[in-house]
């Protein structure tokens, strides 16, 4: 993907409107496996000309078991949020996460960002917040938040 240098001629196309979308509805979260709850937290958005994004997600969330409660995003392609081909899920090594503690001990409150290089220039996705329970249990997401920037 071709950098933006200093000196070199920028469009509108070069560098899409950052995204975002928030919602502060309590999700239950209950399950191993990533998902988006409802309603769902995301955003559409087109890649840059240098194909490299910023994503960031924020959670306040609190496990009822004691067990470990993961928030994330997934990626995926195309405009309709939730839907398309899916990139990227989870990840665990980048997911906030509450202790296994249950009770107000275990509430946690954060946010993290990636940066996602290696998207095709002019391309649209979408991104959306994802919650899990690391092992069986139950948990809940009280707020969520997720924005993309482009990145030159």
């Amino acid at each position: 993907m071709p950098d933006l240098l200093a000196g070199s001629t920028v469009t509108g196309l070069d560098t899409p409107a950052t995204q975002y979308d928030d919602d502060q509805t309590d999700v239950s979260v209950s399950g191993i496996a990533f998902v988006t709850g409802s309603p769902v937290v995301g955003v559409a958005f087109t890649a840059p000309t240098t194909g490299r994004v910023r994503i960031d997600w924020h959670s306040r969330f609190q496990p009822a078991t004691a067990n470990h409660m993961q928030v994330g995003f997934a990626l995926r392609t195309g405009a309709i949020i939730g839907s398309g081909t899916l990139i990227q899920d989870g990840l665990n090594e980048t997911c906030l996460e509450a202790p296994p503690v249950s009770g107000p001990s275990g509430r946690v409150q954060g946010a993290m960002f990636m940066i996602l290089s290696g998207l095709t220039p002019g391309a649209t996705y979408n991104a959306v917040t994802c919650h899990r329970m690391v092992v069986a249990g139950t948990g809940t997401a009280f707020s969520r938040s997720i924005g993309v920037t482009p990145c030159t």
